[in-house]
């Protein structure tokens, strides 16, 4: 029984085997064969070229979810057939299934395709792996055409835009990328990566080995160790040869052949705009990732960095609206930020770390663009809860503009005395005051080192260490504030909220326990216990604790919605609803009120109840 025609038209080139030429046709599968005729001319069917089925052959064995499809006719060989279009296969599989892997093994061609025989004996060779064609062709591609292209693809995307080169900010750089690529391999891989003032929140790989990296996404890490994992996310693209396949892909296989020979001028002028149409598969960026966790482990820098840049990232990734209207830059927003991602990196088993740049050198990355990019990785009140509920802190925010006065007495300060503790601190308290929590560690990390006995210090440093998310490290550092100090309600307090963002939930919970017994009228520790019995289901206590912050302060606007929260679970749901009023009646105090003054609207509406009744 014959199978019937497939009349969908897919998107090929067409060479003649001779020359670096190609056309564009239209290929169907009919029922004698594979169809082609010229893309946008009429013709009658007894014009179009046919290709039987019978005397096609394929320039890799085929799978169905093969990519994209090689394809030459014998007897002569003379023609090639290139179809980038995922679909294909597998249709034709189904109609010429002596291409699949199971009836063919790779045959040498004829002389013929004398243009292609560098990417046949490419493809020959590495058929086993189930490459396709496009990336045995990007296999063979010489390194100056993948730099050629590399740099081509930088020249568009900078065009109009500053490339940030600082001596200080490009030695972090280097070191950083250096880090990375000497665990690449036992030969360290050749790489570059050209940082760009532009607030677009990205990086990409492009041929070559080189990344582009933007100004938006450093301000928007809270650590170098995310950027760490974002880079070694796209050296992985790299070594996948991720760019050059899809160069080939998107350019058609002839095209790709003149870069192959020497490379072609008129090819390579427009590959920046031919790149930045491309979107990565989820096989690609999962080949990545897994690039990334080996590139980092053997580096020494957590995974934790990607992880968290990913959860912060996932569905807040704004694109400009002129960014929106520029199509050549559609693909800078497909890097899917799944929760199987992150679940992956969550799942690496712990080695040990050091952070990816050392203090000095990521501050002169982030300052690299001018200026000191304000960062705001987590509010300041440590991690958030799986539902977004924010930690307090006891003291109080303060605005802005007295912040740049205590910034600018404390630089004062020290420029007569380098050496002024008391001025470190103050500019480092106000540093963390505009959530700028690198610049804030550099000053209490060089006031310990003048005065080690202060526990304010340690816990200062602690502080910023949490705000960055460099967890392990802020507990060392309350711990050390706790040992010269240990009835520091604060240190003990910052401890318990660290324990429970790395999900140590007994050390939490005995962090509370023994500041509430040491002093029972710190009402954050109750708040805070009672947060940690939430996240362990545990919502009777988690009710006995939010009840027992509003009896110590009748405006503790989050421990009315938190308990609201715990009652609903419990399927209480009028209790739910008169403490989401009451933390509506009350001012939203502490730097988690709005949050909770959000959260009980939102809980309120999903409950069906008019927030302002």
């Amino acid at each position: 029984m014959s199978m019937p025609s497939d009349p969908r038209p897919y998107a090929g080139s067409l060479s003649d085997g001779r020359s670096a030429g190609a056309t564009r046709v239209e290929v169907a599968l009919a029922q004698g064969g594979v169809e082609l005729r010229p893309r946008g001319e009429r013709q009658a069917p007894a014009q179009h070229l046919v290709w039987p089925y019978d005397k096609l052959r394929s320039a890799v064995p085929l799978s169905a979810a093969a990519p994209d499809v090689l394809l030459s006719l014998k007897p002569d060989g003379g023609q090639a057939l290139f179809v980038a279009d995922p679909a294909f296969a597998g249709a034709l599989l189904a109609r010429a299934p002596a291409l699949s892997s199971a009836h063919q093994r790779w045959r040498g061609v004829r002389p013929g395709l004398a243009v292609f025989a560098t990417v046949a004996l490419a493809a020959s060779a590495v058929w086993v792996a189930d490459l396709s064609p496009a990336k045995a062709v990007a296999r063979v591609m010489p390194q100056q055409s993948r730099e050629a292209l590399g740099r081509a693809v930088i020249a568009g995307m900078t065009e109009g835009r500053k490339v940030c080169e600082t001596p200080a900010g490009r030695a972090a750089l280097d070191k950083l990328i250096q880090r990375l690529t000497a665990a690449a391999a036992d030969k360290p891989m050749a790489a570059r990566v050209t940082l760009v003032d532009w607030g677009l929140v990205n990086a990409f790989a492009v041929p070559g080995g080189q990344i582009v990296l933007t100004n938006g996404l450093i301000r928007q890490a809270a650590s170098s160790d995310e950027v760490a994992g974002v880079l070694a996310h796209e050296l992985g693209h790299a070594l996948e040869l991720h760019p050059e396949t899809g160069v080939v892909r998107a350019m058609g296989l002839a095209a790709a052949t003149q870069l192959i020979f020497a490379g072609s001028s008129g090819t390579v002028t427009n590959i920046g705009l031919i790149l930045t149409q491309l979107r990565y598969t989820r096989i690609a960026e999962q080949e990545a990732d897994a690039h990334a966790m080996r590139l980092l482990k053997g580096a020494g820098i957590s995974p934790k960095g990607l992880g968290d840049f990913f959860e912060r990232l996932e569905g807040k990734q704004p694109i400009p609206e002129a960014v929106k209207k520029i199509t050549e830059f559609e693909a800078i927003r497909t890097h899917p930020l799944t929760k199987d991602r992150i679940a992956v990196v969550r799942a690496q088993a712990a080695y040990p770390t050091t952070a990816a740049l050392g203090d000095a050198d990521w501050q002169a990355l982030r300052q690299a663009c001018g200026g000191a990019p304000v960062v705001r990785p987590v509010a300041a009140t440590g991690q958030p809860s799986a539902d977004g509920t924010p930690m307090p802190v006891p003291e109080p925010s303060k605005e802005e503009a007295e912040a740049d006065r205590e910034i600018a007495e404390a630089n004062k300060a020290l420029e007569a005395n380098p050496n002024d503790v008391a001025a470190l601190q103050k500019r480092g308290r106000a540093f963390t005051k505009k959530n700028d929590h690198t610049a804030s560690l550099a000053d209490y990390a060089r006031a310990i080192a003048l005065k080690p006995a202060d526990p304010g210090l340690h816990y200062g440093h602690g502080w910023s260490l949490q705000n960055l998310r460099r967890y392990e490290e802020a507990l060392r550092a309350y711990d050390e504030a706790l040992r010269l100090a240990p009835n520091y309600a604060n240190a003990r307090n910052n401890r318990g909220n660290t324990n429970r963002a790395l999900k140590r939930y007994p050390a939490a919970l005995q962090d509370f326990d023994e500041l509430i017994r040491s002093q029972p009228s710190y009402i954050h520790a109750y708040y805070n216990r009672g947060i940690v019995h939430r996240d362990l289901n545990s919502h009777e206590d988690a009710i006995r604790d939010f009840g027992a912050t509003i009896a110590q302060d009748k405006d503790y606007t989050a421990a009315y919605t938190s308990r609201g929260m715990s009652y609903e679970r419990t399927g209480a749901r009028d209790k739910a609803i008169a403490d989401f009023r009451a933390a509506l009646a009350v001012p939203p105090k502490y730097n988690n009120g709005a949050w909770a003054h959000r959260t009980a609207r939102e809980r309120l509406k999903a409950l069906g109840v008019d927030a302002g009744r």
